[in-house]
């Protein structure tokens, strides 16, 4: 397998069109069918069905996208980096987070830097904390940013955090002339809420059940900026991790804290035993920093107190998970 069969596997899954890849990427179609052929016979299972004179991923396909676009980032990446040792420019930093940090931190933390400029080139990459996990433990990444709690084994809890989840409305919303938005509010009302049940989602599910609270009508998206934009557009109120809250600022939308503890925990994370470069640590320190200062009980807690996170199913309070 070369690098080449992964460009032409993931040009058809982007286009859905064997021709229109062939033409992407300068071949003839005929050469692009058989790399797609081969790739199949060498993985031992179908990547596309015909549909129509359309293509379609598989189920297998569509896992294995995922990683050819990484492991094709990967190959990149090596080869970026060894042009700039070449240059003398020294080596990137790699940063992975999960969108609520990488969102509404690092950002502004990069713009406050103090004594220590990043290097020629940085990478900054939002993936699910699971593969925040497994970039850091590959080392493929330097630092990672997740949501807490992390399969750890191989890594470092560098820095641990806590702060409340809180509410997002409209302005023109009645709930937003509340200083503190009772979760009683939510009974009926539409809502925006986030696609992955099993993580930040389960916990408010839960302080939701445990008061007998039924919502209205569910909007669902993957991250908390994209239920931020649908309580911006359509008015449905959201329960939204506090870092996405204070660190994105939507013209329109209300940030207020609710009237249930429900505890977003997220950290930092680095390869066990691996020693940080300064600029990586002048990073995690500046990261902290907004977050003291922005976010609305922000807490710092002890990291090794990390992989003891538990979940009070008869409150609903959350000891342990996000987004």
């Amino acid at each position: 397998m070369e690098t080449r069969d992964l460009q032409t596997f993931l040009a058809v899954a982007a286009s859905g069109s064997i021709t229109k890849a062939a033409d992407m990427l300068g071949r003839s179609q005929p050469a692009v069918t058989r790399t797609v052929q081969e790739l199949e016979a060498e993985l031992g299972f179908e990547l596309l069905h015909r549909v129509g004179r359309r293509v379609q991923l598989s189920e297998e396909g569509v896992a294995f996208e995922e990683e050819a676009r990484r492991l094709l980032m990967s190959f990149t990446e090596l080869a970026a980096r060894a042009k700039m040792i070449a240059a003398g420019r020294g080596r990137i930093l790699q940063i992975v987070t999960t969108s609520a940090i990488g969102t509404g931190l690092i950002p502004t933390a990069m713009a406050e830097l103090n004594g220590v400029e990043l290097p020629h080139e940085t990478h900054l990459g939002q993936f699910l904390p699971s593969i925040v996990a497994q970039e850091v433990r590959s080392g493929r990444a330097e630092i990672g940013f997740s949501s807490l709690p992390l399969d750890t084994p191989g890594l470092d809890v560098l820095r641990f955090y806590s702060a409340p989840d809180v509410a997002a409305v409209r302005e023109d919303d009645p709930l937003a002339e509340l200083d503190v938005i009772p979760l009683s509010a939510f009974a009926g009302r539409r809502v925006a809420t986030l696609l992955n049940p099993l993580r930040f989602q389960l916990h408010v599910s839960r302080a939701l059940a445990a008061r007998g609270i039924d919502t209205g009508p569910v909007i669902r998206t993957n991250t908390a900026y994209g239920a931020l934009q649908i309580v911006r557009r359509t008015g449905a109120a959201a329960v939204i991790d506090p870092l996405t809250a204070y660190g994105v600022a939507l013209p329109g939308v209300v940030i207020r804290p609710i009237d249930v503890t429900v505890l977003f925990y997220w950290g930092v994370v680095a390869a066990e035993k691996r020693p940080l470069r300064p600029v990586a640590q002048a990073l995690m320190d500046a990261v902290e920093a907004v977050a003291e200062r922005s976010i609305v009980g922000f807490k710092k807690l002890d990291p090794a107190l990390a992989g003891q996170l538990v979940t009070d199913p008869a409150s609903g309070t959350n000891h342990g998970t996000g987004i």
